[in-house]
């Protein structure tokens, strides 16, 4: 079981939809792979991160992203609790992380995740957690999803990471 951090869902909304980066796709495969039954977390943080960004920047998005959060039934969005803010106001300060990521962090912490999937390097220099993205990429799997998408007539721009 891995934790989705928010960069993986803005990402895949803000994909411009027929030409797509390697960490655009990447993101959208995260979210396949959920579809497919693949268990994962994520926090009511990241959904509130997420809806935030998108009525600042894709308002038209806003109820598609949660139509899309309630269609992935592999996903557990999981509530912090306030030991979880206690700890992170603890550690700001001490890795390249706002206060939100801390607070997820610990939230993972407390229900013994140790991945996250993220776009954000920050997360590689806390202690204890494993960051996979590009990773991801190689996966079989990945490649499965990208003919799916070729499908429809989206395309890969490159294979190069950003």
């Amino acid at each position: 079981m891995f934790f989705i951090d928010s960069t993986i869902f803005i990402k895949w909304i803000s994909a411009r939809r027929k030409v797509l980066s390697l960490s655009e796709a990447i993101s959208g495969y995260v979210l396949y792979k959920v579809s497919r039954g693949v268990r994962a977390v994520t926090s009511t943080l990241v959904k509130d991160e997420v809806l935030i960004w998108c009525s600042r920047y894709k308002a038209s998005r806003l109820a598609d992203f949660l139509l899309a959060l309630r269609a992935l039934l592999s996903l557990e969005i999981a509530q912090p609790a306030i030991e979880d803010e206690w700890n992170a106001i603890k550690e700001y300060g001490k890795y390249p992380l706002g206060i939100s990521d801390l607070i997820n962090l610990n939230l993972m912490k407390r229900l013994g995740i140790n991945i996250i999937v993220s776009a954000d390097k920050g997360f590689d220099r806390y202690p204890g957690i494993k960051r996979v993205f590009s990773e991801l990429s190689a996966e079989r799997e990945f490649e499965v999803f990208l003919n799916e998408l070729q499908t429809r007539g989206i395309v890969l721009r490159n294979k190069h990471y950003e």
